[in-house]
């Protein structure tokens, strides 16, 4: 979309330039502010009669500067979301016009652009110009990892000896019908490398064990199993899993029959000592012929020994080099009461320096959508060791919640105010609303002389249907549209929606 106004050929230095920089009333003392810090560029601010920038048309600004002394700048910079082509200002003024960057913050973005020698667009704001090509350098560099990596083996999939790039392992809930089963399979499958099919301890039924394997392997996934029967992995085997969780000190001699028909991953049975465990298995179980195998230390929960746990992964690293190894998070993720996706990040680098290359989540509560936050950590994680560094400024993040950097909050406008208490509302007699979630669609229900229900993506759009439509008074259309960007916002988050309920705890 974007790619037709990206040249990545420098042909000008915008070194020493001198450039118009185009704001509103309002933005205009951040603008001069941030003038200020553009390195080498001579910046001349000018602020136009209109309070919000964003809300400016190109044609407006043309309008408003095509009589101006306009000969010794190389450069107009517009507001990022302006309307229109500023193609109509370059060639009217025969100056070069480019959109810059939604937030006046980022100015000095665009020149850091520009004399990388690349060309921002005249449509769209240069945000999207720089992310487009941060996005497509780390696809770039994605590909190459897996181009480049140390196999260990492979089973349906390559599994690297050591990361980058990683595996994601998403284990699904026993207790599933193979129809849920699928469904989530069909949410998740763009970021879960491997679905591992689970069932409960003393679960003993065969057909059940090859129904939903068989399904599942249908569906055009790499499958494992999950199970504490022998029997029932084996049986799994020859319905097609190609990876088996776990083979341990104590089932291990009933599992030689299908040594070289899948993936074995080695966890301990028993709590103590567990590297220990885990070396000595693996040894055994070379000497009788198993090729395929991941070994697992099991990853303790937090204060009951999660630290220890990473010593014991080290350890078999450090024996046993040439095996690959996998971490299952779900222990901490589940057992700590904060958002998962930073934890996610964290641990995902921990297995990046301790060279484990396979991670194994399980979506529940508040830990759903984990296996698209490891796949994310992992894309970060594996760019940032093949070029040495920390994951930051990467191009592919998890900041959901918080912004890395703070801009400054305008003062201005506050030195004559009025003080606002808690205002009680009014009751509407043309009727009332009710907005909820369904299948993912944020659904609006106008009970009033007539009952009407709007359903749609956009909040706004919804809130515009409904004021087309009935004549609500202006303080129930001010609530009708905070509510429905709350929909809105924990539809995109994935949380609960209920009507007059926070979304979120206040920072304190």
């Amino acid at each position: 979309m974007y790619l037709e106004y990206i040249d990545l050929k420098v042909n000008y230095s915008w070194n020493n330039v001198k450039a118009l920089l185009i704001t509103g009333k309002l933005a205009y003392p951040i603008v001069k502010e941030v003038a200020k810090k553009i390195k080498n560029v001579k910046a001349e601010v000018k602020a136009l009669n209109y309070p919000v920038a964003s809300l400016m048309s190109v044609q407006y600004i043309l309008e408003n500067i095509k009589n101006d002394n306009l000969k010794d700048f190389d450069i107009i910079v517009l507001p990022g979301l302006v309307f229109g082509d500023a193609k109509i200002i370059e060639e009217e003024t025969g100056i070069k016009t480019i959109k810059g960057t939604e937030n006046a913050w980022d100015l000095p973005l665009v020149f850091d652009a520009l004399n990388q020698g690349i060309e921002l667009s005249t449509v769209y704001p240069a945000d999207k110009i720089l992310g487009k090509i941060r996005t497509e350098k780390v696809l770039k560099t994605l590909e190459e990892i897996e181009e480049k990596q140390e196999v260990a083996f492979e089973q349906g999939i390559k599994i690297p000896l050591r990361p980058p790039p990683f595996r994601v392992f998403l284990e699904l809930d026993p207790t599933w019908s193979i129809e849920r089963i699928l469904e989530e399979i069909e949410r998740t499958k763009e970021f879960v490398d491997i679905y591992v099919i689970g069932f409960p301890v003393g679960h003993d039924d065969l057909d059940d064990v090859r129904n939903k394997i068989r399904k599942a392997k249908d569906s055009g996934v790499i499958v494992g199993i999950d199970s504490d029967s022998p029997r029932e992995m084996i049986e799994g085997i020859k319905e097609g899993a190609d990876f088996v969780f776990n083979i341990n000190e104590v089932n291990y001699k009933k599992l030689e029959e299908v040594k070289n028909k899948a993936a074995f991953v080695v966890a301990p049975f028993n709590v103590e000592n567990k590297s220990e465990i885990v070396i000595k298995l693996t040894k055994i179980l070379s000497s009788k012929g198993f090729t395929k195998l991941i070994l697992d230390a099991v990853l303790s929960p937090p204060l009951q020994g999660m630290v220890d746990s990473f010593i014991e992964y080290k350890r078999i690293r450090e024996a046993l080099p040439q095996y690959p190894l996998l971490m299952g998070t779900l222990n901490v993720t589940e057992l700590v009461d904060a958002d998962s996706h930073g934890m996610n990040a964290l641990l995902t680098a921990i297995a990046g320096e301790l060279g484990i290359s396979c991670l194994l989540t399980m979506e529940k509560g508040k830990t759903r959508w984990s296996s698209w936050e490891i796949k994310e950590a992992s894309k970060m994680v594996s760019v940032s060791l093949i070029q040495k560094r920390v994951p930051k400024d990467l191009g592919v993040d998890l900041l959901i919640l918080k912004d890395k950097v703070r801009y400054k909050e305008e003062e201005e406008e506050l030195k004559d105010f009025i003080t606002v208490e808690h205002n009680e509302p009014e009751m509407d007699s043309a009727g009332f609303a009710k907005i909820s979630l369904v299948n993912g669609k944020i659904a609006l229900t106008f009970y009033g002389k007539d009952k009407i229900t709007l359903v749609g993506d956009e909040a706004l759009s919804i809130g515009r249907e409904l004021v087309k439509r009935v004549n609500i008074s202006k303080q129930h259309a001010v609530y009708i549209g905070y509510e429905l960007a709350k929909a809105e916002i924990a539809r995109n988050l994935d949380k609960n929606y209920i009507q007059d309920i926070p979304l979120f705890k206040k920072i304190h």
